[in-house]
């Protein structure tokens, strides 16, 4: 026993000298990495939180400063839920555009609607796990609430989203079919292996007829169905040849036959993943009818000619021109490729967009590698470095900023402060208010290109026609008609994007900013109105207010209180007594030893100065210094305001 003690000892520590080597060259060496996929200094673009125009323009910042740095790889590190069909299309063409062709999608942990479109336009996809991807099929938002696409809509949204993904998939390798079934809903698919690459491909119901000669299987699907969803129009069922069977419903050799070599195109799929700068090689035959319906393309543009996958689809391409310029590298299945594709599954039944899991992302071809972290996306890349950047601060408040429920708000403290401001003059912190919230409403805007010159030239406008009304002329005139709406017309503009195209651009963004404008406008003007009723009825009563009056007002009003004169008649035109703030235009007056909100008919009228009421305007009295000549009666100014 001894011996044989010995003689395992022994043979156990040859074998672990022989093998320790290798442990200690698989820690310390780099795992192989493909050269196209190789980089030495990675940058990492956090796209965190909803996608809208100012994620884009922080994205396009960060793209920048990645070429400009010198960085050999991209990596956008994908949270998102989606947004805005416009910034997310703007993000996709910036990547594609890129200095930077190695470009990485990190789906970290969800990435949907807007989140999945940019994610396919990355030339690769890795994910954490557990992740998720897909359901970019567009809804609109507004005040009112979320909906679903009407016809129109549908046939203006749809188009540029399809463009977008099927061009996707041909650049960087994806299953048309299936980015399809992405975007939209009625796109029923069943998967099949091509026994000689062993490569999925994703066909509808016409190519499963072509491929195996009878009805699909069916059942429950892969993939989540949607309960009352739209499920995906029928192919035209061609019947089996004479003699012949049609294909079992499970099974994975239905049918046999003569071949067709489609490796071609399996291979252009995985050249343009590994070589994206490289000519990718047309399938056989290039776009076909797949769908069993036209595309409109003609014998020049057929490689380029966008594939429908279901009827559903098709009908979007009658009325837009899809503008592919990448050759299609999905075959064209004929029935000479029985017996080639096996292993048929019910994918998807039409009646939603689809959403992928991590291991589904993986098995379908999109998904790459699992990284769960920093470290192991930089060994992904044989990276010697790598940098995260994020939003900056102030891109991050100007979002903040120019939501519609803080633009509101601003709008409300705003004239709340001006009324108080001109109510009682002297008061510093109201108008302070006021200027900052004016700088909080115009600044996001100009920054990110939604306030033009126009837009600030009404507002400039409105606030020169209010002075005017207030210090000028007072009572409400022209200069107060056109004040007001100039200055409804700037704000509202500030809610367009590209606002220097007008408030009635026609687009769909510019649409949909000028509803959310109008509807932010009115809403904030009617509760700065009811604060506005508010403040001139307990403005002297206000725990806060009356402490920020002038303290001289606030000795002669207490005086006046402790003499306690009771009840007495409000002042008439003809009735005088004195300022005791100064009127610029507006303050307080003294009349018959009681304290009044009055405005001075024009000008600037001094504290302690005898003055004669004119009228009753609102809450306040329009008064004149009795220096003036008479002769103005009440009649000449309208009676009661």
């Amino acid at each position: 026993m001894g011996t044989r003690s010995r003689i395992a000892g022994a043979l156990a520590l040859i074998l672990s000298l022989l093998t320790f080597p290798s442990v200690v060259a698989q820690d310390t060496a780099p795992a192989s990495v493909p050269a196209a996929r190789q980089a030495d200094d990675v940058v990492i673009i956090t796209v965190h939180g909803e996608i809208d125009r100012w994620m884009e323009l922080s994205i396009k910042r960060r793209i920048e400063q990645a070429e400009s740095s010198g960085a050999d790889a991209i990596v956008f590190e994908i949270d998102s839920p989606g947004g805005e069909i416009g910034a997310v299309l703007e993000i996709c063409n910036a990547i594609k555009g890129s200095t930077i062709t190695n470009t990485v999608a990190w789906v970290h942990h969800n990435a949907y609607s807007g989140g999945a479109i940019v994610a396919l336009a990355c030339r690769e996809i890795v994910t954490a796990s557990p992740a998720s991807m897909g359901d970019a099929f567009p809804i609109t938002m507004s005040p009112l609430g979320v909906r679903g696409l009407s016809p129109d809509e549908r046939t203006k949204f749809l188009p540029p989203l399809l463009t977008e993904v099927a061009d996707s998939a041909r650049r960087n390798g994806y299953d048309e079919f299936l980015v399809q079934a992405m975007v939209t809903d009625g796109i029923e698919l069943w998967s099949v292996r091509d026994k000689e690459t062993g490569r999925l491909w994703f066909i509808n119901e016409k190519e499963y007829r072509t491929l195996f000669g009878g009805d699909p299987p069916r059942g429950k699907p892969v993939l989540v169905s949607v309960t009352g969803g739209r499920a995906s129009q029928q192919m035209d069922a061609a019947p089996p040849a004479a003699g012949e069977k049609p294909a079992a419903a499970e099974g994975p050799d239905a049918a046999t036959g003569a071949t067709r070599p489609a490796a071609e195109s399996s291979e252009a799929s995985e050249n343009r993943k590994t070589n994206p700068d490289g000519p990718a090689s047309p399938a056989a035959g290039g776009a076909s009818d797949a769908a069993g319906v036209g595309t409109g393309a003609g014998p020049d543009d057929e490689d380029t000619a966008f594939t429908p996958a279901s009827p559903s689809v098709a009908d979007l391409t009658e009325s837009a021109s899809l503008g592919l310029t990448a050759p299609s590298t999905r075959p064209v299945f004929t029935e000479a490729d029985r017996g080639r594709y096996v292993d048929p599954r019910y994918i998807c039944d039409g009646t939603g967009a689809i959403v992928l899991r991590d291991d589904q992302l993986r098995e379908f071809g999109f998904s790459s590698a699992t990284i769960q972290n920093d470290e192991q996306l930089k060994a992904y890349f044989g990276a010697k470095r790598m940098i995260r950047t994020d939003q900056t601060w102030s891109e991050a408040m100007v979002r903040f900023l120019m939501h519609p429920v803080v633009r509101g708000v601003l709008i409300v403290v705003m004239l709340l402060g001006l009324f108080v401001e001109m109510s009682s003059p002297g008061m510093i912190l109201p108008g302070a208010l006021a200027v900052g919230a004016l700088v909080g409403l115009l600044a996001p805007p100009m920054l990110v290109g939604m306030a033009g010159w126009w837009e600030i030239l009404a507002l400039g406008v409105g606030v020169l026609c209010m002075l005017v009304e207030v210090f000028v002329v007072p009572g409400f005139g022209v200069f107060g008609i056109v004040g007001l709406v100039a200055l409804f017309v700037g704000l509202v503009g500030t809610f367009i994007p590209d606002g220097n195209g007008g408030l009635f651009g026609g687009s769909d963004a510019a649409n949909t900013g000028l509803l959310y404008g109008v509807t932010t406008v009115l809403l904030s003007t009617t509760t700065a109105g009811a604060g506005i009723f508010l403040l001139g009825k307990h403005f002297g009563t206000l725990p806060i207010l009356n402490r920020l009056i002038l303290d001289s007002t606030r000795e002669e009003e207490d005086e006046l209180a402790v003499m306690d004169p009771g009840p007495v008649d409000e002042p008439v035109p003809g009735d005088r007594g004195t300022t005791i703030t100064p009127l610029r235009a507006a303050g307080r007056v003294e009349i018959h030893g009681v304290i009044h909100d009055a405005v001075a008919e024009r000008g600037y009228i001094e504290a302690g100065h005898p003055v004669e009421v004119v009228e009753r305007r609102g809450f306040a009295w329009v008064v004149r210094p009795v220096d003036e000549p008479a002769g103005r009666s009440d009649t000449d100014h309208g009676g009661d305001g």
